[in-house]
């Protein structure tokens, strides 16, 4: 899936104006060498299994040198080669015109709120009473997929690992992505405003914000950014993520033939949307489930 996941998102360059922007640098900031190291054994360890990876240690000085927005506090990192970043809203809404220009109809406002095979057919029936037939439904809802999706047999459950992220201010706007491993927060330019993510909620998706999971954010990370203005957040959000106990996505076809899934992705899923959606579209038109997809058998 990694290895293909580039070239879905190059398919989708065509039809999409938005762009996916290379992340130059991309640098991981730790404390310590000491930490800088678990993330050198991952990267080594994917070498190990065949994947491409391109990395350099350096010091906290040559971190600085290169983004300037990094702390004294920082004293090693790691810059990975290769990287790419996107803006995940005004994507989307390009891919929604996308999707719109080319015939096709997204309904907003509304969910589904069951799923039906009857009659060689399947049937979406919306929360409004509309009842929606087509060949084939595939069940990509997220945290929700496990309502959807346990009549045709997916017995592994998905449950909300809820995300939050503000933007704020900074003096110095990186260049690029900045990611704190051991504080589990990423850091990402967007416009003018650098967006900060992190946590990892196990609440019901529906819950409200919890202001205390945006205090530990800044607590974690403030001291590690220089010239950040923690004072003037904007944006703040929760997302659930669509978590497996497995932590293995699950895509593919269900117990009916008429009827896929597509979800779990824990925090892989802006990554691996693209070529998801490309082999989920091989399996639907073909009826042959693509080998990349067995281990992430929905009925597994």
């Amino acid at each position: 899936m990694i290895r293909r996941a580039y070239a879905a998102y190059g398919a989708l360059a065509e039809s999409i104006s938005e762009p996916v922007v290379d992340a130059e640098p991309f640098l991981a900031g730790f404390r310590t060498t000491e930490e800088a190291q678990e993330l050198i054994d991952e990267l080594e360890s994917l070498r190990k299994e065949g994947i491409e990876v391109e990395y350099e240690r350096l010091t906290g000085e040559d971190a600085r040198r290169l983004e300037p927005a990094l702390s004294s506090r920082v004293r090693a990192a790691v810059r990975l080669d290769g990287q790419r970043f996107i803006h995940p809203g005004r994507y989307l809404d390009a891919l929604a015109r996308s999707v719109r220009d080319r015939g096709g109809d997204i309904r907003e406002g509304t969910a589904a709120r069951e799923v039906v095979d009857e009659n060689a057919q399947a049937t979406v029936v919306l929360e409004n009473g509309e009842r929606l037939t087509a060949d084939a439904v595939v069940i990509a809802t997220g945290a929700d997929l496990s309502r959807l999706a346990k009549r045709f047999g997916v017995r592994t459950f998905v449950q909300a690992g809820r995300g939050y992220s503000f933007s704020i201010p900074i003096k110095r706007l990186p260049a690029g992505p900045v990611y704190f491993p051991v504080q589990r927060v990423a850091c990402t330019p967007l416009g003018d405003r650098l967006r900060v993510a992190g946590m990892m909620e196990f609440r019901r998706p529906e819950e409200p914000l919890d202001p205390r999971r945006i205090d530990a954010i800044i607590r974690a990370v403030a001291p590690l950014l220089e010239g950040a203005d923690f004072a003037d957040r904007r944006d703040e959000w929760v997302g659930s993520r669509p978590c497996t106990a497995d932590g293995l996505p699950l895509i593919g076809r269900t117990a009916s033939p008429r009827v896929f899934v597509a979800g779990g992705h824990c925090m892989w899923g802006i990554f691996l949307g693209p070529v998801t959606g490309k082999l989920v579209t091989e399996a639907v038109t073909t009826g042959n489930i693509p080998a990349e997809l067995r281990p992430f058998d929905p009925l597994r």
